[in-house]
């Protein structure tokens, strides 16, 4: 959805600026006239966003989970309270993070100004995502808004384990890895220049080991900087072609295919998709709109486009379930669940215990890879740079037997 930047007068007659996404221009000055602001200035708010050198390179400037998860958090015990909704924004703001401070500073301008939160909340959707505004909207509609925090900062608080969970587990094989490349960069650039001479003074041809690094130490010595050159120009190539839709069908159809990988993606996939769909639809939102919210939050190509074929579906008057038959290859008790829960009339529910199951069992399916790649990397690497250590010292020793 493009952005535009504008410039307005709010009805007390201050100087307004900001982005704002919308279909169209025509869209963005009608949704910034329902609240209230009076635009004189509006156009196509730059792609890159501010340059790099303007950026905090240390991600302090970007919200984050964590950052929704203690907005939410804290928002929905001052509402369940029976605190207003500017009541509660004000008091949220004043213990915000640096980054979180001025969209909540803009969400309060706005409520204050006549607009509603879920409206105010769609201005920044670098924060709010899609499916939290129109949660927020469901439950402002239904009265059920304390509800909808709620199971909204349950949601994010899973999401936001599994990530946790994820990135401490790759500490170890990390810190591993780093290790190995350090040891060989030590014996590549230490040791095999240092041991070169010795076979040369004896007049005998050094072990293939040693000939092998002294071969790429020398390589990269000569070509550090092409290397170097190649390496970004195949990742600036990579960086652009990996939202295109050809390699993005190929990223798709390549995880779905490689054996531990393809239940993990699956996993977390519907792990996701079934907690953003139980929580839109125990919020009383209608499931054609909940899908359709639903959809840009898939990550996997394949089942982004199960989930535009089951918009389409729905709109002829099928079922969830009978939408969603192109996924049924990877989780058909799933779809059972679906299903079961649409006869019965509780899918927010079912898609809820679905979406638990799966993330509880992609947990366990991340632990059990990584537990077998832990010792699988520790082994490869010891046997490399111990074989090579080994060849360096049988051929230090013959070189001193024959010196005798």
């Amino acid at each position: 959805m493009p952005a535009f930047a504008y410039k307005a007068y709010d009805p007390d007659g201050r100087l307004r600026s900001g982005r704002i996404e919308a279909r169209g221009r025509e869209r963005a000055v009608a949704d910034l006239r329902a609240d209230g602001l009076r635009v004189f200035a509006i156009a196509p708010a730059a792609a890159g966003g501010l340059p790099f050198w303007k950026r905090d390179l240390f991600g302090r400037d970007r919200i984050a989970d964590p950052a929704r998860i203690g907005f939410l958090k804290e928002f929905g015990t001052l509402l369940g309270a029976g605190l207003t909704v500017d009541q509660c924004l004000r008091l949220v703001q004043r213990q915000a993070s640096a980054a979180m401070r001025p969209v909540l500073t803009d969400l309060l301008e706005r409520v204050v100004a006549g607009a509603s939160l879920s409206k105010a909340m769609a201005a920044h959707p670098q924060a709010f995502p899609c499916d939290m505004v129109d949660a927020v909207r469901a439950g402002e509609a239904t009265g059920t808004l304390v509800d909808v925090v709620a199971s909204l900062t349950a949601s994010l608080e899973r999401r936001d384990a599994v990530r946790r969970h994820l990135s401490s587990a790759m500490v170890y094989p990390s810190l591993l890895l780093l290790m190995a490349i350090g040891t060989l960069a030590m014996v590549i650039g230490v040791l095999v220049p240092a041991l070169a001479p010795m076979f040369e003074g004896a007049g005998r041809e050094p072990p293939f080991a040693i000939r092998a690094a002294q071969a790429l130490g020398d390589a990269l010595a000569a070509w550090w900087l092409q290397i170097l050159v190649g390496l970004a120009l195949v990742a600036t190539l990579v960086a652009r072609a990996w939202s295109k839709p050809g390699f993005a069908a190929a990223r798709s159809r390549l995880a779905l295919r490689v054996p531990m990988v393809r239940e993990i993606v699956v996993g977390a996939e519907f792990g996701r998709l079934c907690r953003v769909l139980g929580t839109l639809l125990n919020a009383s939102v209608p499931i054609p709109e909940a899908v359709a919210a639903t959809r840009p939050l898939a990550r996997n190509l394949l089942f982004r486009e199960a989930l535009a074929q089951a918009s389409r579906r729905l709109t002829e008057g099928a079922s969830l379930a009978s939408g969603l038959t192109a996924l049924k290859a990877y989780a058909p008790s799933t779809l059972n669940l679906i299903a079961s829960g649409e006869q019965v009339n509780r899918l927010g529910p079912v898609l809820i215990h679905a979406a638990e199951m799966h993330e509880t069992q992609t947990r366990e399916r991340i632990d059990r890879l990584l537990a077998l790649l832990t010792p699988l990397v520790t082994v490869t690497l010891g046997g490399l740079i111990g074989g090579l250590i080994m060849s360096v010292m049988g051929a230090i020793l013959s070189v001193g037997e024959m010196a005798r």
